[in-house]
């Protein structure tokens, strides 16, 4: 590549509230992180203002002024709020040409899983983006289209990028073998991300395979001791709740288990991709945005049906020939996605905006 093809071009990311990190347990984290490394390969100079990790609205509330304070003075031929509240406070500004990501609209979907403050906040943040930043980045169609239909969003200023996976770590390990009857979840320990779902469709399935085994690995929640406790209520032992697993060791629990299941409610998560990556069928519910994600695959269940969950996992134990189907599709699935692409397409949308 010439300098001529990629002119030169600095880069503003607003990371709040995010963090740029592979190591957090964060799908968007990893994002920011894989974005930032992704646009440098093309040769952009990338600035990624961030605040940390904020726990609590009062804790929320002063990474954004201290925000706003970091960005009166830098300059940046383009601004990228990974989220609606860090891109509203460069609007607010004036910085310009601002671009926003909008991963999904949770909070005009679903309630009761999160901070009403919280909600409300994105929401307004999300409606000023839409009618104020020169162009928005969304991972899915769908949500492109209820941006368009719900919050009169102008089409030609949205742009489709979807996530990305890394393949030089997710990829099919032969050498490893596959644990029988083995079912993993990664994500949040929570009844958002549908895991109490999962327990209880889990209690089913171990009716009719006794050697069935849950793992269930990521950050706990204040839900984690209700979960618990449903287990243990529901008497489905061999259910294990194994914590936050580091990044260089999922790709081994992805290779080893007989199937991922990711009952969200709150729709897509990387660990999803990740999984396929890895040559794993892959169990999700029909919630929000992954119905685009998994168009033309046969991996979805209805949400919050631990019936209908636990017919699907009974499937996967005892039919070879959907295993080896749910392979072949996963795979192909992955190959379409990489980080690389997400820093191009990304990068096109920031030179348009320059061009102007």
């Amino acid at each position: 590549m010439t300098d001529a093809d990629h002119p030169a071009l600095s880069v503003g990311v607003l990371s709040y509230p995010y963090y740029p990190s592979k190591d957090t347990g964060r799908g968007h984290d990893r994002y920011v992180w894989e974005l930032i490394e992704n646009l440098r390969r093309t040769g952009a100079v990338v600035r990624s203002i961030e605040q940390g990790f904020s726990k609590g609205a009062l804790a929320a509330g002063g990474k954004l002024v201290r925000l706003a304070a970091d960005l009166r003075s830098q300059h940046a031929d383009v601004w990228h709020g990974i989220s609606p509240t860090g891109a509203a406070i460069a609007v607010l500004l004036g910085k310009r040409p601002v671009v926003v990501t909008v991963h999904d609209l949770i909070p005009f979907q679903v309630s009761g899983f999160d901070s009403s403050a919280k909600a409300r906040l994105v929401r307004a943040a999300t409606r000023l983006c839409v009618k104020k930043c020169a162009a928005v980045i969304v991972p899915y169609r769908v949500t492109k289209d209820e941006l368009v239909a719900k919050h009169g969003a102008d089409p030609s200023r949205i742009h489709v990028v979807s996530y990305g996976v890394d393949h030089g770590t997710y990829h099919p390990r032969p050498e490893l073998a596959r644990v029988d009857n083995r079912i993993l979840y990664i994500g949040e320990v929570s009844c958002g991300k549908g895991v109490d779902v999962l327990i209880r469709a889990f209690a089913q399935v171990k009716k009719r395979v006794p050697g069935a085994e849950l793992l269930i690995g990521g950050k706990s929640s204040k839900d984690q001791p209700m979960l618990e406790e449903l287990a243990r209520s529901l008497g489905a032992s061999d259910i294990t709740f194994k914590g936050f697993v580091p990044e260089d060791e999922l790709a081994s629990y992805y290779a080893t288990t007989t199937m991922m299941v990711f009952p969200s409610r709150y729709g897509f998560g990387l660990s999803t991709l990740e999984a396929m990556a890895c040559g794993t069928p892959v169990v999700a519910v029909a919630a929000l945005d992954t119905p685009d994600f998994a168009a033309g695959m046969d991996i979805l269940v209805p949400p919050d049906d631990p019936d209908a969950l636990a017919a699907r996992m009974l499937r996967i134990f005892t039919e070879p020939g959907l295993r080896a189907e749910l392979v072949q599709a996963g795979l192909d699935k992955a190959a379409r996605y990489s980080w690389e692409n997400v820093g191009r397409e990304t990068r096109k949308v920031y030179e348009t905006l320059v061009a102007r």
